[in-house]
């Protein structure tokens, strides 16, 4: 996305509600309500004009947000939904009085429940306020048109009030408030309605360093505090963005990367909420003012258009370019990174996850902004996908502007950046030129961040090791078998053809390939969430082809790569135990397990946290902490050890370790040879609908590699440049002793 610069010189608290807050808090209410008014259009009527509608949408928006611009954004939405819905059935004469019936009922009733959201009488008054006001100004249009008799009037008034206010709305909302209170509102930017806040404001931080009058955009002593949490994420961080450099940000999952990001992007608190203190300098002003683009680590969460195109479009809204110029600027911008004209027209969420994260670099660079912020980016992006976003980096530190680069794979950073940053608890510990960063072997250490491989130093006790071997121990029973698939995409395209697979028991093996190839559709597939066309599909000798998705949890467990859609509960405690609850555990032992599978994955410390409200890499380890309890003895990875950083994956592998010594067998399907090479036992490509076995040579293995999209594994690059052979970090560490 692309984003205003900040102002200059800003030192700033709590912010109000924002004229783009509004909107968006508006938006997203019509949208759910239109969506949700559609099934509910196949309940038949009861005459007269006694309908059915999702109340409990808007309604629970009500509850959940705070009265006042708030509220009256939510009301304002519904009644945009009810009216766009009214559009597209056909204007009539009373829909102007049921939008205003709409507009003032919700507002009303976002006054009634007030502050207390946890109060089912309040709620349930509420509803039925809204429900009532609503009805009553669309019944009156019967007078108003000399439609109907004063009884007919008083009947449907009564009668929606009923279906809208008490079946589709008191009812729902006391369930669903209660689920959602303290989770749904930080998304938006607000704490919890009814929780007492103690905390004390942010008291100023000042720092020693000035600020750098070379810099593009400075930031000082920046201190950030999210709504309804009492510590501060940053705490006196001190940046500076210089022209015509890469400044590259490594910091452990829980540093506050991803806020600082949002801070100098001028998101937070401005859409986010929450506290800021703190100065963001600018020289630039006037027409030389800063152009800030950002993409995020979620990149698909940051996008505020249903389809690509619009997404593109939307950035280059501030523009003298016309409806049409827009469009065609945005298809051309898209199709310049491999997102050809019919799937720009998709819906965001039916692209892959790289053409997703392309769409938002796009959204992001299509405006030419002198500062470019990235959250974790090359992580989600094949080695095409790399290639496109080093060529935009380097067009706009070409022209003079600065790139914020974050990132956890260090030697990406040593080859990407000029200058490095470690953020630690909030504050900026170490700063200077990448190499020189990144040559402190013992200092990167005291931050939890791995050396990279490049300035690494061989173990001279460690002699060379053998060639990674693609076997899995033929004496093992197989775990999973694919026969003969054969499995379409929704559009009819083959993504498997005629495959057959055998993954042994007790081992790790790895599908790679580049996005597109079809990885996640397979994951799909064996979780039963898609079928296939014709083949067999066994999982410890039982065919579960025709089985669904339910009769398949025992033997498979799948993680998805997007964490943020598998969670449920309220805490990560919870998440962790999820599974166990549905037997007939006592909760001495659930409570065991999810505290042993919580130290596995070094999640001890947020237990007590909402998953939602995690970094996006430790929100990873959660999802898996969360599937190994449920002791399926298939594990499937699809793409989810993305963004972990060096500790967190160190972590990952050691669980993963343990579940393989217990019985278990894991797939993992992903685009990064590094993990690949370095973690499977077995190892297949996947292309065109095809699975390619590894090549057992090493100049063959590399040569797939290449073919099939995808990176050399460090090693081996580094390898390549020493005149040796290597495909882990061991094999080139005792090559080179």
């Amino acid at each position: 996305m692309t984003v205003q610069s900040p102002s200059q010189n800003v030192h700033q608290g709590s912010a109000p509600l924002s004229n783009s807050r509004f909107v968006m808090i508006l938006g997203v209410t019509a949208v759910l309500f239109f969506l949700g008014l559609v099934p509910f259009e196949a309940i038949p009527e009861i005459p007269v004009d006694i309908d059915s509608k999702p109340f409990f949408i808007p309604l629970v928006l009500t509850a959940l947000l705070p009265a006042g611009r708030p509220g009256i954004a939510v009301a304002l939405g519904t009644a945009l939904g009810e009216g766009l819905r009214d559009m597209m059935e056909g204007y009539e004469l009373d829909d102007p009085i049921g939008f205003i019936g709409y507009a003032v009922g919700f507002a009303i009733a976002s006054y009634v429940i007030g502050e207390r959201a946890r109060s089912p009488f309040f709620l349930v008054l509420g509803a039925i306020v809204a429900a009532f006001v609503q009805a009553a100004f669309e019944a009156s249009s019967f007078l108003f048109f000399g439609t109907e008799s004063m009884g007919i009037v008083i009947q449907s008034t009564i009668g929606n009030t009923i279906t809208h206010g008490v079946i589709w709305g008191a009812i729902p909302i006391v369930f669903l408030v209660p689920a959602l209170h303290g989770r749904f509102e930080r998304f938006l930017g607000f704490a919890p309605k009814g929780v007492a806040d103690q905390k004390t404001p942010l008291a100023p931080l000042f720092s020693d360093e000035p600020a750098n009058p070379d810099a593009l955009l400075s930031a000082r002593a920046l201190q950030f505090r999210y709504p309804a949490q009492d510590d501060s994420v940053l705490a006196g961080a001190d940046i500076d963005l210089l022209p015509f450099k890469v400044t590259g940000l490594i910091g452990h999952s829980e540093a506050g990367k991803s806020t600082l990001c949002k801070v100098l992007a001028g998101l937070a608190p401005k859409v986010t909420g929450g506290e800021l203190t703190g100065e963001i300098i600018q020289p630039a002003t006037g027409p030389d003012a800063l152009r800030i683009g950002y993409v995020a680590d979620d990149a698909a969460a940051m996008m505020t258009q249903t389809r690509a195109y619009m997404e593109v479009a939307s950035a280059l809204g501030g523009s003298s370019l016309s409806a049409e110029e827009m469009e065609k600027r945005a298809l051309d911008a898209l199709a310049a990174v491999g997102v050809n004209a019919k799937e720009a027209r998709k819906y965001i969420w039916e692209l892959p996850a790289q053409k997703q994260s392309l769409v938002s670099l796009v959204a992001a660079t299509v405006n030419n902004p002198n500062i470019l912020i990235l959250d974790e980016l090359p992580a989600q992006l094949d080695k095409t996908g790399k290639m496109l976003l080093r060529k935009q980096i380097s067009r706009i530190t070409g022209k003079g502007g600065a790139v914020l680069l974050v990132d956890n794979d260090v030697d990406r950073q040593l080859a990407i950046c000029d200058y490095l940053a470690i953020l630690d608890q909030g504050k900026i510990v170490a700063t200077g030129h990448a190499a020189e960063i990144l040559s402190d072997a013992d200092g990167l250490s005291e931050f939890g961040i791995a050396s990279p491989l490049q300035l690494t130093e061989p173990d001279k006790t460690t002699s060379a090791a053998a060639p990674v071997q693609n076997s899995m121990g033929t004496g093992r029973k197989p775990m999973l078998e694919l026969q003969q698939i054969h499995l379409d995409d929704e559009d009819g395209n083959p993504v498997l053809r005629d495959a057959s697979l055998v993954v042994r028991s007790g081992s790790i093996a790895g599908i790679a390939g580049a996005y597109n190839s079809g990885k996640s559709e397979l994951a799909r597939m064996i979780a039963g969430l898609a079928q296939p066309e014709s083949g067999q599909i066994k999982v410890a000798g039982d065919s579960l082809t025709d089985w669904s998705v339910v009769d398949r949890l025992d033997h498979v467990a799948t993680v998805i790569h997007s964490p943020f859609a598998f969670f449920s509960e309220p805490t990560v405690k919870q998440e962790i135990g999820r599974s166990l609850r549905g037997g007939k555990m006592d909760e001495a032992y659930i409570a065991s397990h999810v505290a042993e599978y919580a130290a596995m994955l070094g999640l001890g410390e947020v237990l007590t946290q909402d998953p939602l409200t995690l970094p996006f890499g430790t929100a990873k380890r959660v999802q898996i902490a969360a599937m190994l309890p449920r002791q399926a003895p298939l594990l499937v990875l699809d793409k989810a050890l993305g963004n972990l950083d060096s500790e967190g994956l160190a972590l990952m592998h050691k669980a993963l370790r343990s579940f393989i010594d217990n019985g278990g067998t894991v797939l993992l399907l992903d685009h990064d040879m590094d993990i690949l090479s370095e973690w499977t036992d077995q190892l297949v490509f996947l292309s065109d609908g095809v699975l390619h076995t590894a090549e057992e040579d090493y100049e063959a293995r590399l040569s797939q590699i290449s073919r099939f999209g995808l990176d050399w594994p460090h090693a081996a690059d580094i390898a390549m440049q020493r005149g040796q052979q290597a495909m882990t970090r061991a094999e080139l560490l005792g090559a080179s002793s």
